[in-house]
């Protein structure tokens, strides 16, 4: 989470904090308003919609939804790789994709940083037939 510098500011100083129940029955007045009578969390949950891979976006999100700490890589839960030094030995890696079977274009991207190499192999790449 992001903390932001005290710049001397305080735009809602003067109003008191607002609970989430506060909130839901605020929602629950709204969609009341449009015909809907649903209470707590199922008026929160009428406010969410899932996007097209299926994940679920929420109305309101706060502190308490912030994600778990990942942890640190080589270490559980190990979303941050299964390697202390991260998933390359030397540190980044600086990777030109190539459709094109162009010897002097791969050439050149290596003499100048690239670190690795993505060979796009098929119909919408470098064909089949002109690998050794």
């Amino acid at each position: 989470m992001t903390v932001l510098p005290d710049d001397g500011l305080s735009l809602a100083a003067e109003f008191p904090d607002a609970t989430h129940e506060q909130w839901q029955r605020l929602v629950e007045g709204v969609l009341r308003k449009s015909g809907k009578e649903v209470s707590g969390a199922a008026a929160e949950d009428a406010l969410s919609t899932t996007l097209e891979d299926g994940l679920r976006a929420r109305p309101l999100y706060t502190a308490d939804d912030s994600a778990p700490d990942p942890g640190l890589p080589g270490f559980a839960p190990f979303v941050r790789g299964g390697r202390p030094e991260g998933n390359t030995l030397g540190g980044w890696d600086v990777r030109q994709q190539h459709t094109a079977a162009d010897g002097a274009a791969v050439l050149g991207d290596l003499e100048n940083g690239v670190t690795s190499l993505w060979l796009v192999a098929g119909a919408d790449g470098i064909p089949v037939s002109s690998l050794d």
